[in-house]
């Protein structure tokens, strides 16, 4: 009997040992299925806005309130199942941050992956905005002057921008729209997101609010004040337009030959070589306006101008005060007493053909956008996504709130799950 006794006792201490170790493994089960389920409860808690704007899905969260969740879940679904110990559960979020570039450049590229980049391209349905007059930029800029905006911006106010050499460069060795729309294509997720979301003077991309008028505009130069950013890319337009008519009029021996001899006939010896370059000056000048206004009116201007393209004729330049204050007394007077040789010399036609080659005001931008340091813009690209979300949406919006992926452990029976996982 003793040893029947004893040999009960070691069945039943077996039998409740087996089934502690199988409580234990079926409280590990739970946890792990639980935690693979929450995980995907949290990362389901995407803000739609983010979504249906900018095609970024990120929650907003912190480790506190991702932390309170996960108890609530742990209270509903384990707590006391199988007198199971489970201590709680503890989020750390920390790396998932939409704020950091990486992220946001992660997030841009899975927002994207579905959309092949020439269905955008050809379908991006930009709209002509038509906000210009005779004299120029009519509607009022905004100004971002609140210093806790500007401080949590994602640039935080980092400088660099594009030269106008940088434009006329890159623009001379792309040459076409077909080029242009190449390298757009093959740019990355970010510039497609600038295409598809962002405005710019002459086209928008949406009917959504958007707070700055010139986004695009933004991106290049990075001020503050909407309407800085508009002058300051209209000059660089200017100027590199200017250059690249300048080097079309040198090409054209016909042209050459018109400003040779109506510098000649203003200023006669050696100094009509000073004058000859006013003159080709003033010309491309006169020339680079005409673009101006074409390019703001959604028309197109070729890179590098034919003779059958040019639009001005000489005569309108010998009339500019610009010219006149830049010759001596002896030229402006032989301009006035040969004003109707002059016009006999420097009357040809002017072009009012309209002109289908070349690039739009959406190309020239995107040749300087593509030519700029990819770091700077992609902050100033994610100033604008803060920036819109604050005006349409919550005004106390920021990026370091909200976040790509979860981590968090579940502490059960002394054993420490962790859990992990982000958008795919």
């Amino acid at each position: 009997m003793v040893i029947t006794a004893v040999m009960f006792l070691g069945f039943a201490l077996c039998v409740a040992a087996s089934v502690g170790v199988s409580r234990r493994l079926v409280v590990s089960s739970e946890c792990e299925a639980f935690g693979r389920v929450w995980t995907k409860a949290v990362l389901s808690e995407y803000d739609v806005h983010l979504l249906e704007d900018y095609s970024i899905m990120a929650y907003f969260g912190n480790d506190s309130d991702v932390t309170a969740k996960l108890n609530a879940y742990l209270d509903y679904s384990a707590a006391g199942k199988l007198d199971a110990a489970i201590t709680g559960a503890n989020a750390d979020l920390t790396g998932y941050e939409l704020g950091d570039p990486a992220n946001f450049r992660k997030a841009l590229r899975l927002g994207f992956a579905s959309n092949a980049a020439s269905e955008l391209l050809n379908g991006m349905g930009r709209t002509f905005r038509d906000l210009d007059s005779m004299d120029g930029y009519e509607e009022e800029g905004r100004v971002i002057n609140d210093r806790v905006v500007l401080d949590t911006l994602p640039s935080g106010g980092a400088g660099g921008s594009v030269s106008a050499d940088t434009l006329t460069e890159n623009a001379q060795s792309m040459g076409d729209e077909n080029t242009v729309r190449n390298r757009i294509a093959g740019a990355g997720a970010e510039i497609l997101l600038i295409v598809n979301s962002f405005n710019n003077h002459v086209t928008a991309s949406d009917d959504k609010e958007h707070f700055f008028v010139n986004e695009w505009e933004y991106i290049i130069r990075g001020s503050p004040d909407d309407e800085v950013n508009y002058r300051a890319c209209r000059r660089r337009l200017f100027l590199a337009r200017n250059a690249l008519n300048l080097l079309s009029l040198y090409r054209d021996p016909a042209k050459v030959e018109i400003v040779i001899a109506v510098a000649e006939a203003i200023t006669p010896g050696p100094l009509g070589i000073i004058t000859q370059v006013i003159v080709a000056e003033a010309w491309a000048a006169l020339e680079t306006e005409a673009d101006l206004d074409e390019l703001y009116s959604d028309g197109r201007v070729p890179v590098l101008k034919t003779p059958e393209q040019w639009k001005t004729g000489l005569g309108a330049v010998l009339d500019s005060d610009d010219v006149r204050r830049k010759l001596d007394d002896e030229s402006r007077e032989n301009l006035d007493e040969k004003r109707g040789e002059l016009d006999g010399i420097a009357g040809i036609p002017v072009n009012a053909v309209q002109i289908r080659e070349g690039l739009n005001y959406d190309e020239y931008m995107m040749v300087m956008i593509l030519a700029m340091n990819e770091n700077t813009r992609l902050l100033r690209i994610m100033d604008l996504v803060q920036i819109n979300m604050k005006y349409r949406y919550y005004k106390d919006f920021n990026m370091m709130e909200y976040y790509i992926g979860t981590r968090f452990t579940i502490d059960a029976n002394g054993r420490t799950h962790v859990f992990e996982d982000q958008y795919k």
